[in-house]
């Protein structure tokens, strides 16, 4: 229950020793709110009880009543201060476990996907350096010809000047049998040279 200031003010008028009777008649207030205030006050202000002879109850207060009951104001205000202050840290130790527990969570997954992705990488790279590898050391094919061939291939007696002895022993189908992949290819495209080369010879025997 807060102070009344009236009740303070009547008992610094009063000399700091009053009654409930005082007190009522002087601010104007029932009996029993007055007990009431005082009671209260007498019990923030370091106040005590005086019984007198004729059995009347007095309360006597410290003349400087109103420091006690500031500080003890400020104290309860700041001891109000800290029990929300208090209660909000309480709230926050409470949720920082789990706070703490999910992103313990989170930072184990992403370690496991930072260590996949890793592997999976390095393995992908040696697995490029073995095809380099692999590439780099493989069989070339190369055609088994000589550059100069090239220029046989566009005589026109090419296919008899090449194989003159083949053409002369065997027939035409021996002849499109023994040539190479090259031969015939020309031979299909352009035919087998000039077939009247050996007309003469035909004719002298």
């Amino acid at each position: 229950m807060a102070a009344d200031p009236k009740i303070m003010k009547a008992i610094e008028q009063l000399g700091y020793r009053v009654t409930v009777g005082d007190v009522a008649a002087r601010v104007g207030l029932n009996i029993n709110l007055a007990e009431q205030g005082l009671l209260a006050l007498a019990s923030d202000a370091s106040g005590h009880l005086q019984v007198a002879e004729s059995g009347e109850i007095a309360y006597v207060f410290p003349k400087n009543f109103r420091s006690i009951l500031r500080n003890k104001f400020l104290q309860l205000q700041l001891q109000e201060w800290w029990e929300k202050v208090w209660r909000v840290l309480f709230y926050l130790i409470r949720i920082s476990f789990g706070i703490v527990l999910l992103l313990s969570i989170v930072l184990i997954f992403v370690a496991i996907a930072i260590i996949l992705i890793t592997l999976n990488s390095s393995s992908d790279s040696n697995s490029d350096r073995r095809g380099s590898s692999n590439s780099g050391s493989s069989i070339i094919f190369i055609p088994n010809f000589w550059i100069g061939d090239i220029f046989w291939l566009l005589h026109p007696g090419y296919g008899y000047e090449r194989h003159p002895q083949r053409h002369r022993a065997s027939s035409d189908s021996s002849q499109s049998s023994e040539m190479n992949f090259l031969e015939a290819i020309f031979s299909f495209l352009f035919g087998d040279g000039n077939p009247n080369r050996y007309l003469e010879d035909y004719r002298w025997q």
